[in-house]
């Protein structure tokens, strides 16, 4: 008796499998950091002493690889206000149209103060249709500055960043979030910083995951 293939099942074997590659306006520079528009995302600690150390000081070792289908960077850099360095592993894999699974692992020899170990997500500050919303909540982005903290929720499971004229992005999983003016430090820019649930102050591993969506461009 002969076997009748469907002729669906005929092309599916006939025709290569499409790779999956991640969204062409995502650009991943050779430390990892990445630029999706005028979102800039890298990760950033801030020390004992409020001083500032960002993944753009990444150290990438010989196994880091940037490719359309896959993103792996892994390597070294300064912990602020501290002697010793992260050893940081990222990895971003496309999950659909538009759409990246990205997780992030550090360690450290020692523990570290931290007093913030994030994810940022930076958009450009002054122009007045960008917008910011927190599990649908709008977070208001003022004109003139005011104050470094804008907003903060614990447990978040969304955060949708549009800046003027822009992609627009969707990140979603479970972390603390905050929002802060960057302008009080002379730096014209909104930072989004996700971190894990309830992190405390020091640390010798830290990771987070989350899901990134580029959005469609309205019209």
């Amino acid at each position: 008796m002969k076997r009748i293939f469907p002729f669906f099942t005929i092309i599916a074997l006939i025709l290569p499998a499409v790779a999956v590659e991640l969204p062409s306006s995502l650009k991943t520079a050779s430390d990892g950091s990445m630029r999706i528009g005028d979102v800039a995302v890298y990760v950033i600690h801030i020390g004992e002493k409020w001083a500032g150390s960002m993944q753009r000081s990444l150290n990438p070792d010989e196994r880091s690889m940037i490719g359309p289908e896959r993103v792996w960077v892994s390597g070294t850099f300064p912990a602020a206000d501290s002697s010793e360095n992260f050893t940081l592993a990222e990895e971003l894999l496309p999950a659909g149209e538009g759409v990246v699974n990205c997780s992030w692992s550090i360690t450290a020899p020692q523990e570290v103060v931290c007093r913030a170990l994030s994810v940022s997500f930076d958009i450009p500050a002054g122009r007045a249709e960008s917008t910011i919303s927190i599990d649908n909540v709008p977070v208001s982005l003022p004109g003139q500055v005011r104050g470094i903290g804008l907003y903060r929720k614990n447990r978040a499971a969304e955060v949708v960043i549009a800046p003027a004229g822009g992609r627009a992005i969707r990140v979603t999983g479970r972390f603390d979030v905050s929002v802060q003016d960057n302008r009080k430090f002379a730096q014209n820019s909104f930072s989004v910083r996700i971190s894990p649930v309830g992190m405390t102050g020091k640390l010798r591993e830290w990771s987070l995951n989350c899901r990134l969506e580029v959005l469609p461009q309205e019209k």
